[in-house]
């Protein structure tokens, strides 16, 4: 009678390999870090300026962020699901990474990218019917879209086959994360990742991002709330960073990440830099409101644009000064709110 080994513990053992001390040299003739730095992957990230700037990967690494991500997903994905991966493609590194790291889990995956040109949204919600999806890889916005859509259409997301929404691409609140849940009636797993490094920090049982393991030197500027530096790098990212000694509930001894978007999309505000992820989770603790959020700063302000889910509820005056006053006295910033129908969403943010 043969016997089969748990995934997990195949791609741990290489795992092992891989992070090896470089002096042990036993089983190899390589060089630094146990083999030559091989580039693997070409890739761009948009710089502040807004000029791409060119990423390239060693063979390691690649294969690194996919293990880390595969040891994740392992818990929450078997070899009966369905994924569909809704995750940008050109010139990035996640989508060809959720590829692999799906088929290494044992799902079945359908990539249908983020361009809605081959495979537009109507469209995605017939394979979801037709081949019985059961997971999404997708932004927290993708998924907000996707239901709403579903919705204009009759349909009952909730009803659907989807048991499962792994975000990815977009900084997001758990509050928003928990609307999306019970949007989609589905377990909901938040992953984060920079250009440069796909895999960056995992969730854990309880919802917290953790870094993996011990292959970056992860630092904020100033402080526990800041740029995110990587290997003394700078980022973009502004994140918090739990302290060292400050343990998750899940016990894991690796350090808990708090995305919070862009650095330069962030604004001062009295007690340090304010995020669209600290707007949105201020927004979201109104019980009202779809999945739906779009923030970004102009000239010191946040313009907020959220949605009513009931389309009985009225997106009257009352309610954008309800939701501005909470985010001036919670954050001490400006904002101005826009709140449409959630049927309206698309032409509001078009």
């Amino acid at each position: 009678m043969t016997t089969t080994t748990p995934i997990a513990t195949h791609y741990e053992q290489f795992l092992q390999l891989l992070t090896r001390d470089p002096r042990d040299t036993r089983g190899t003739s390589d060089t630094a870090h146990g083999r030559d730095a091989v580039h693997a992957r070409y890739g761009e990230r948009v710089a502040p300026s807004g000029a791409a700037q060119p990423i390239v990967m060693t063979r390691d690494e690649w294969i690194l962020n996919q293990i880390d991500l595969t040891l994740a997903l392992d818990r929450l994905l078997t070899q009966d699901d369905v994924v569909v991966s809704a995750v940008p493609y050109e010139l990035s590194f996640i989508g060809a990474e959720m590829d692999r790291v799906i088929e290494m889990v044992g799902a079945s995956v359908i990539s249908v990218g983020t361009s809605r040109t081959i495979c537009p949204m109507p469209r995605l919600l017939d394979l979801i019917e037709q081949y019985e999806v059961t997971a999404l890889a997708c932004s927290p916005s993708f998924a907000a879209e996707l239901a709403s859509l579903a919705l204009s259409q009759g349909q009952r997301p909730e009803d659907s086959t989807i048991r499962a929404v792994i975000c990815a691409g977009e900084a997001c609140s758990t509050e928003r994360l928990d609307r999306i849940g019970a949007v989609w009636a589905a377990t909901t797993c938040a992953l984060y990742g920079t250009p440069t490094t796909p895999t960056t920090a995992v969730a854990c049982e309880h919802g917290r991002l953790h870094l993996c393991g011990n292959r970056h030197r992860a630092e904020v500027r100033d402080g526990h709330r800041g740029e995110l530096l990587l290997d003394g790098a700078p980022t973009g990212e502004l994140v918090e960073l739990w302290p060292a000694d400050r343990r998750c509930d899940c016990g894991a001894a690796s350090r808990v990440l708090v995305p919070l978007g862009s650095l330069a999309a962030a604004l001062p505000g009295p007690e340090g830099p304010v995020s669209a992820v600290d707007v949105e989770r201020i927004v979201f603790q109104h019980a009202g409101l779809a999945p739906h959020f779009a923030c970004d700063s102009r000239a010191g302000v946040f313009h907020v644009t959220c949605a009513v889910a009931d389309p009985t509820t009225p997106a009257d005056g009352a309610l954008h000064r309800l939701i501005r006053g909470r985010i001036v006295d919670a954050l001490g910033v400006e904002a101005e709110v826009t709140v449409v129908d959630a049927k309206d969403w698309s032409t509001a943010t078009s």
